[in-house]
């Protein structure tokens, strides 16, 4: 797993939020953009009486001009109609509550709707924010002090003149925001009551940093007990100033420093003790506990952060959930984060649109790939980036000059709905805050194009459905739920939202692509809340697997577990080895000797981005038996290999996969049934603008362990099957101290240890099985394993 150490490297190289790329803004002229009308309420009759007469509906089309336009209502049909084309809503799954969608409130965006005049300001609030004559956003996300958005300068709450410092924070002020920033805020809150703040810093005061400054830099640890008391002092000013805190963090992108605005590195191990050690217990003692912590705010690329932070014994119980941000990575890791430690809930906190986006048609696609796969990935949240800016895209001081604001004012003193209002709007104007995620199948062909959806129950009984056509043609489909289904047709690149009520218990047996582990209730029947797994095709491909005989098994690894020999691993002598590449360019000094030399400041890299086939071939003169193979990133943390095949051969012509599965950085270990061979190939199965390079690589043969392991007491197992047959197992440890976990099959040769509050998810792949392979026991359906 990723060490705290090797993470602490990749703040120099960089996480950096990708806004670099060229393309052409996605706007919606003001004088094409309609106001919203107001939306119908639901049937007046609950959904625990029956069937609403019809379906109502909304479309987004660009193509057609049409922003959020009421459509004819839609006839229900007899039967329950579950072919190839049909979406399949169950209402009987549920998921996370949502908390709501919205963006961030920067200094920036306070102050152009504060220079709009009066009217215009006021309609532009009310089309943003009412419930009934907007579209309702309900989540804000605040910057403490400066952002990259922020109007004149860099500023936090304390700062100081060059050389002093105020331990004790005489002289924290919120002054600053209550020009501009609050009036609006207030103002937001007026007009929708049920929106949830969060507040988030770029930096420390300077003085309390290594750099003595807001742009880059680190917090000093003796200045971590007078940084908690910022946050409560930042929390209380803002409940007397009427904005009450929901969630915080305690850094926004703390992998990256930017060069030119307010940033702070920030590694696990430090954010862990921070929230653990002061700021929880400072919330705690201030009486703010309806304040909750959120840990991370960074990309989906690096899930060992947070999980390194659920992990540490203090700053795990006290922990809510993650912020996640777009920028890097795939949202499937918020699932994967999610499984791992099923307790943590997942918000996404910052995702901006922009001009590199493309045509309108791209842009308003990607918004509404956050706005329906952030859900259906456990996502509480979808909060984009600047609510408002100008028609330069400013003000700014530094950071993304081509990012684009949900709306834009202008010098005239109109205001323009941006792509990311209509796409957001298909969502907030009708999925209300503390709606809960029901289960939904999805259509999606091809290159990831088709029908996505995402459904949800209102917690006044009513049920929406949330669909985009992300394919290049129209696209026909029914919507199946209990014993009725309705038909539609989405044209291409066209969103729509569907509102029906029906009976609270309805419910389908049709598989929806996924299956569910449920470890809700603990030894002698102990209830330990809603713990579940949600596991599918995208998980499972997500998963380290290995080749055991003729079948794969694909296996998690969070944070903290770990594969353990029986004894003390060799290490394979490296004297003969020779070494090919394929794809990568030479770089003078960084040459395969470096591999064997034994020293970790040294390296072999790619020389070039990572790409698809890139390939490290080894060979090791003869044939010989391991177990391991270790590759060490050194001090290149951020230029690990993202995804990995490993393949074996005899004679380098005829190659065997033994393994598979994500990569890691600082010392990745790719575990194996003991293995015999000759060549041993690492090849790249991802894209990335990062280098691969490897400090040191070897192998080694380890003691095969014993795994006749029984859960035991600590441990809460489920099992299901999916689709295709595969076996899903899951254990969630619910002690306080490592567990044994056993495996599903016999042939690894290591013992499996699962961390306090963690859970592992094994997949054996459908296929043939060989005797020795089959399962250790009969997995059953749906079986729940507590005390043995």
């Amino acid at each position: 797993m990723t060490s705290t150490s090797a993470l602490r490297r990749a703040v120099a190289l960089g996480s950096a939020v990708a806004l670099g790329l060229a393309g052409l803004a996605a706007t919606v002229p003001a004088a094409a953009a309609p106001d919203p009308s107001t939306p119908a309420p639901p049937a007046s009759e609950p959904a625990s009486a029956g069937w609403s007469p019809s379906v109502e509906s909304w479309v987004t089309d660009l193509s057609a001009d049409e922003r959020l336009a009421a459509q004819p209502r839609i006839a229900w049909r007899a039967g329950a109609d579950v072919g190839t084309g049909t979406i399949v809503v169950d209402p009987s799954r549920r998921y996370q509550t949502m908390t709501g969608f919205g963006a961030s409130m920067t200094d920036s965006s306070a102050y152009v709707l504060s220079k709009l005049p009066a009217k215009a300001r006021k309609k532009a609030m009310r089309e943003l924010f009412s419930p009934t004559d907007g579209i309702g956003l309900s989540m804000l996300r605040q910057p403490m002090g400066a952002s990259d958005f922020a109007v004149d300068k860099a500023y936090s709450y304390d700062d100081q003149p060059d050389g002093k410092t105020d331990p004790d924070l005489s002289d924290f002020s919120i002054a600053h925001d209550r020009a501009f920033i609050l009036p609006r805020l207030r103002e937001a809150y007026a007009l929708n009551p049920r929106l949830s703040f969060m507040a988030t810093p770029w930096s420390a005061p300077g003085w309390m940093k290594d750099s003595d400054s807001m742009i880059t830099g680190s917090l000093l640890q003796k200045y971590e007990k007078a940084y908690a008391q910022y946050f409560v002092k930042f929390v209380k000013a803002y409940r007397r100033a009427g904005i009450p805190t929901d969630f915080i963090s305690m850094q926004n992108e703390p992998l990256y420093e930017p060069a030119n605005y307010p940033g702070m590195g920030v590694m696990p191990d430090q954010q862990a003790r921070f929230i653990g050690r002061q700021l929880a217990p400072a919330l705690d003692a201030a009486g703010l506990r309806r304040t909750k912590i959120l840990a991370y705010d960074h990309n989906w690329d690096v899930p060992d952060y947070p999980e390194a932070v659920y992990q540490d014994a203090r700053a795990g119980r006290v922990t809510t959930g993650t912020a996640w941000h777009c920028y890097g990575g795939d949202v499937i890791a918020q699932s994967v984060s999610h499984n791992d430690y099923p307790h943590a809930q997942a918000f996404e906190t910052e995702c901006s649109g922009g001009e590199w986006q493309g045509s309108d048609e791209d842009a308003f696609k990607q918004t509404m790939d956050s706005v329906i796969n952030v859900p259906r990935n456990w996502g509480q949240s979808v909060v984009l980036w600047n609510l408002a800016l100008d028609q330069d895209n400013g003000p700014f001081i530094g950071g993304c000059e081509t990012c684009r604001g949900v709306v834009t004012t202008h010098s005239d003193g109109t205001v323009t709905k941006n792509l990311e209002f209509w796409a957001l709007g298909q969502a907030s104007r009708f999925v209300r805050p503390g709606a809960i995620r029901v289960g939904s199948s999805s259509l999606v062909s091809g290159a990831e194009t088709g029908v996505r959806n995402v459904a949800f129950r209102n917690p006044d009984g009513s049920l929406v459905m949330i669909a985009h056509n992300s394919s290049d043609r129209a696209q026909s489909f029914d919507v199946a739920v209990g014993d009725r289904h309705f038909a539609a047709t989405l044209a291409a690149g066209a969103a729509a939202t569907y509102r029906w009520t029906a009976p609270a218990r309805v419910s389908t047996a049709a598989d929806l692509g996924w299956v569910d582990l449920d470890f809700g209730r603990g030894p002698k029947g102990t209830p330990t809340g809603r713990l579940v797994q949600s596991v599918g095709a995208d998980v499972v491909s997500q998963l380290s697997q290995v080749k055991l005989g003729d079948r794969w098994l694909a296996y998690s690894l969070p944070y903290g577990a770990e594969l353990q020999s029986s004894g003390t691993a060799t290490t394979l002598s490296r004297r003969n080895w020779t070494f090919t590449s394929s794809g990568t360019q030479p770089v003078d000094g960084e040459t395969y000797a470096n591999l064997t030399d034994d020293d970790l400041s040294t390296r072999w890299s790619s020389g070039t981005g990572q790409s698809v086939g890139m390939s490290l071939t080894l060979d090791l003169g003869q044939q010989q038996t391991f177990s391991q193979i270790s590759l060490n990133s050194g001090t290149s943390a951020g230029d690990y290999l993202r995804r990995y095949i490993a393949q074996v051969s005899d004679d380098k012509t005829t190659w065997r996969d033994v393994a598979q599965g994500p990569g890691r950085t600082g010392e990745m270990i790719i575990a194996l049934p003991p293995t015999t061979a000759r060549y041993v190939r690492l090849v790249s199965d991802a894209s990335s603008g990062s280098w691969w390079s490897i400090h040191e690589l070897n192998l080694r043969n380890a003691p095969a362990a014993d795994t006749g392991v029984r859960p035991g007491r600590q441990l809460i197992g489920d099992s299901d099957r999916l689709g295709d047959g595969s076996a899903v197992q899951g254990y969630y440890n619910a002690g306080s101290r490592d567990a044994s976990v056993p495996w599903p099959v016999d042939g690894f040769g290591y013992t499996y240890r699962l961390p306090p509050r963690a859970a592992v998810t094994f997949v054996v792949l459908r296929g043939e099985v060989d005797a020795d392979l089959a399962p250790r026991t009969a997995v059953p359906d749906r079986s729940r394993h507590g005390e043995r």
